[in-house]
């Protein structure tokens, strides 16, 4: 609903070119959890409204490991489930980027790009690397499938749960791991590692 009335207003105003951030999910036949369905339906939405559109797909966030930073800090310790399942991920500063290029240049108009990060990394690897940034040990713990349910339900409702357990079915399946060089492409440089990520927001992890 927020979608849509995003559109209308945008076409109300005279918007010309709307730049939608989506999720490479989307291209994924076998993802038909909530959250991904959401998604097809408001790119269909941006689509159809008449506005010129570009479409983001990226995989997750580097950022998303700052939902670990309490607990790296507390204890050394992060944990997630399927800590060895691979993910492109890519820093949402990357992500940025490529929509300022995609509103202020031109030859966007109607395109979708796949926005990956340089590599696949699981959370054990990502772990590792953030140990060696901050400089301390950090271990990782292994989520039980109703220890993850249990833990995302404490911040989303049920149907957000029950989608971010299938997507993490997927991503152990290897639907996530692939690398894509659309970034590289655009930009001229290559995708921002993790490593890199994590040493910008060391302050987030480390409480200095």
């Amino acid at each position: 609903d927020q979608d849509a009335c995003f559109v209308r207003a945008a076409a109300d105003a005279g918007v010309e070119h709307v730049v939608k951030l989506s999720a490479a999910a989307v291209e994924d036949a076998g993802a038909d959890d909530l959250i991904t369905c959401w998604q097809r339906e408001s790119e269909e939405l941006l689509r159809s409204s008449g506005l010129a559109w570009t479409l983001l797909r990226p995989r997750s966030f580097m950022s998303n490991s700052l939902g670990w930073a309490a607990e790296v800090r507390a204890e050394g310790v992060v944990r997630e489930l399927f800590g060895a399942s691979l993910n492109a991920c890519v820093d949402p500063g990357d992500v940025a980027e490529v929509a300022v290029r995609a509103l202020t240049g031109p030859g966007h108009a109607g395109r979708a790009y796949v926005l990956t990060g340089p590599e696949a990394v699981s959370a054990v690897q990502r772990t590792a690397r953030l140990s060696c940034v901050l400089g301390r040990p950090l271990r990782f713990e292994e989520l039980g499938w109703e220890e993850a349910r249990a833990r995302w339900g404490r911040r989303y409702p049920p149907a957000v749960v029950e989608a971010l357990l299938r997507s993490a079915v997927r991503q152990r399946e290897g639907a996530k791991a692939g690398v894509d060089g659309t970034f590289a492409r655009l930009v001229g440089r290559p995708a921002r590692s993790f490593g890199q990520w994590a040493a910008d927001h060391v302050a987030g992890f480390s409480g200095r």
